[in-house]
């Protein structure tokens, strides 16, 4: 019980646009990933809006690196992967619990991507 107050605090920091560090990050992460049946859809809609804070700022920040690193042979997969994650932050929840949960997990494997390029960006 205790991880999930620390958790919906976590929420909440990231969308009152308190920099959260990447423990909370991944806490998040993990809950969206989680198996099993979904869980309500207001905690799915409160992690969809925390997870889109957290990926608007890691976005910009591996988009700049980038633009940056030209000559990079991986460069391409990177870039595509970027716009990827653009269009997927564009999509919604939907109507229904499973394609929220679907969408929900879909940013959340996004944001750990994002998180892995640029991991010194977290809690800025």
């Amino acid at each position: 019980m205790r991880t999930e107050n620390r958790g919906s605090d976590d929420v909440n920091a990231s969308l009152h646009g308190r920099p959260i560090g990447p423990e909370a990050i991944g806490a998040m992460i993990g809950r969206a990933l989680c198996p099993g049946p979904p869980p309500p859809y207001d905690e799915l809609v409160l992690l969809e809006q925390a997870l889109l804070h957290v990926i608007t700022a890691l976005w910009a920040a591996a988009h700049e690196t980038e633009r940056r690193s030209l000559g990079s042979p991986d460069r391409e997969l990177r870039r595509a992967r970027l716009e990827a994650i653009r269009y997927q932050t564009a999509v919604g929840l939907g109507d229904g619990l499973m394609s929220a949960q679907m969408q929900v997990r879909a940013l959340a494997r996004e944001c750990q991507w994002l998180l892995d390029q640029c991991p010194a960006e977290v809690g800025r």
